[in-house]
């Protein structure tokens, strides 16, 4: 029995059950149990009754005695097993009252475990299990704009993981508004390990973290770097991006590696200045951010252009995929410290490997360089990747 128990807590701990959800769980595993026990029991009495009894028993083998106990439990009644000895009946008798009471109960269990269950992903408490979905850490206005976006853009099968300390009517007020997205919560504080395992962050695809909207200015940056700080134990440090409001804080972040980052301020300074010198640059800059067919992405470039030259490249890309190459972005491969050193170093070169992690600077500007539209002539480097309009 304790052996049991021990293998139910190990499951319920493989699916992160826990507190009156595990007991849930292990009720609905006990009236399992014994409701299989009790069909085992009364098929294998009926067979030991009826098959001792007379010659026109209908229950001559345990699988007979099988197939009547479940028809019984069941209530269905086909006729075709049935008992006739006076021992039999009584076992039938008491499957029918005990089967019922324990099959009632069985019902009313799921269906309570149903209805728990889709209560507490309502209220952002449930463990998410996905791959490949973009979590959103906190929430402002950008978030609705963002998710705003993703519908116009025609991103419906992009799974969406909103984890934020916010009541279950916030939650419910998203899912109507943006019915034709794929969203899912996780109420909980992003600060934790916990609250962000439960939304699978180690799988993600992609984690964005906002500025929390009920903080001010320097708290909100301090926040969502606290935030980056504890998602980057979790996922590769190129699929984080943060917003920041202020500008300085931007050199916290390249501390740990964190390259992605997006401040309106800074953006929207850039976007005015190129303004000043064309006046139609922002209408070009806003429908190109608003529109759902022609997008600028990267792409990996075919290892056999490598050392061939852009025009070929160019030429290559218009003439068969219908995309325009606008340049190239130059991606440095990141160099993990612990893949300098063996398994088994020595003590000194665990110092070094802990020295060098915590001096560890990166400098985005020199990582990730690009060549807007280059002369024809260029040579494809083996790091460059593809930056394309389509």
């Amino acid at each position: 029995m304790k052996t049991l128990r021990n293998s139910i807590l190990r499951l319920a701990r493989r699916y992160s059950v826990h507190g009156d959800s595990l007991k849930q769980f292990i009720r609905f595993l006990w009236v399992c149990l014994f409701i299989t026990t009790l069909l085992f029991c009364s098929a294998l009495l009926a067979w030991i009754f009826e098959h001792r009894g007379f010659e026109g028993s209908s229950i001559r083998s345990f699988w007979d005695g099988i197939w009547w106990a479940v028809v019984t439990i069941a209530t269905v009644g086909y006729g075709d097993k049935y008992p006739i000895t006076f021992p039999g009946r009584i076992v039938g008798i008491l499957l029918i009252i005990v089967g019922y009471a324990s099959l009632t109960f069985f019902t009313g269990l799921v269906a309570s475990l149903f209805v728990e269950d889709r209560l507490k992903g309502a209220k952002g408490l449930k463990q998410i299990r996905a791959h490949n979905h973009v979590v959103i850490c906190g929430w402002n206005n950008t978030g609705d704009f963002l998710l705003r976006a993703l519908v116009e853009k025609n991103f419906p099968d992009t799974e969406i993981c909103i984890l934020a300390n916010e009541t279950a009517e916030f939650f419910e007020r998203l899912e109507s508004r943006y019915s034709s997205l794929s969203l899912r919560f996780v109420r909980g504080e992003a600060t934790q390990e916990e609250t962000l395992r439960r939304a699978s962050v180690q799988t993600a695809a992609q984690v964005i973290i906002l500025a929390d909207h009920l903080l001010d200015r320097s708290a909100a940056d301090d926040r969502s770097i606290i935030i980056a700080n504890a998602v980057h134990y979790l996922i590769k440090k190129d699929k984080i991006t943060v917003q920041l409001i202020n500008l300085e804080n931007r050199n916290m972040l390249l501390r740990i590696g964190i390259v992605n980052t997006i401040i309106w301020d800074d953006i929207g300074g850039y976007i005015l200045a190129n303004h000043v010198s064309d006046q139609n640059s922002i209408a070009v800059y806003y429908q190109l951010a608003k529109d759902s067919i022609n997008r600028i992405f990267t792409k990996n470039i075919p290892e056999h252009f490598v050392g061939r030259s852009y025009g070929e490249l160019f030429d290559e890309f218009y003439k068969d995929h219908g995309k325009i190459l606008l340049g190239l972005m130059k991606k440095e491969p990141e160099l993990e410290i612990s893949s300098i050193f063996a398994a088994d170093s020595s003590g000194i070169d665990q110092f070094i490997q802990y020295a060098l992690t915590k001096s560890k600077r990166v400098v985005p500007d020199e990582q990730n360089k690009i060549r807007w539209n280059p002369s024809r002539e260029s040579i494809i480097q083996a790091n460059d990747h593809a930056v394309l309009m389509a």
